[in-house]
């Protein structure tokens, strides 16, 4: 009579399978989250063809028109300064404009693309005296946006935009730039 033992399984004899399982649910995993990233959100066409602008002049290292879009001063405030010294703030601005963009691009990289992760409008009226005085009157656009960059590849960008009138240009009254948590 011969005796057939069955083979013991260990646990070491499973390991190729459950390494097998967990690199399975490491793909899925990976796959299901490439595709939740969100959509760009929508904003106004004016809007979008201000940030087509000032994003352009990022990618392509255009400091000029990033001064001549880069910070507001609300009419309150220009008729408020000593004679001459519009022109001094211009120059002061220019130069901030200039080191900002020189250190977010050494510590950045330079600048790929983005997209709008949100968007907020507001309207001040010049008879809402207190906020118009802070800020300025006008369409205050505040928006998130995530920048891809050739270093830190991912940053989020805050922009604060005003423009007076409906009609008017925007320009960027405050912005700050973040790498990705």
């Amino acid at each position: 009579m011969s005796c057939i033992k069955p083979k013991k399984q260990t646990g070491l004899s499973n390991r190729p399978h459950i390494a097998t399982f967990f690199f399975f649910l490491l793909v899925l995993l990976l796959a299901c989250t490439r595709g939740k990233e969100q959509p760009s959100v929508s904003v106004p066409a004016d809007c979008q063809q201000f940030l087509d602008k000032y994003f352009d002049a990022w990618k392509s290292k255009d400091i000029a028109t990033l001064q001549a879009v880069s910070f507001y001063l609300s009419p309150a405030d220009r008729s408020r300064l000593p004679e001459g010294s519009l022109e001094i703030w211009r120059e002061s601005k220019n130069k901030l404009v200039t080191e900002n963009f020189e250190r977010v691009t050494r510590d950045f990289g330079d600048f790929k693309g983005y997209k709008v992760l949100r968007a907020k409008t507001t309207t001040i009226s010049p008879q809402d005296q207190l906020a118009a005085n802070t800020i300025g009157s006008g369409i205050h656009t505040e928006l998130v946006c995530k920048a891809k960059f050739s270093k830190k590849h991912d940053a989020h960008v805050g922009l604060h935009l005003i423009k007076e009138t409906e009609g008017s240009q925007y320009v960027v009254a405050a912005w700050n730039f973040q790498a990705e948590p």
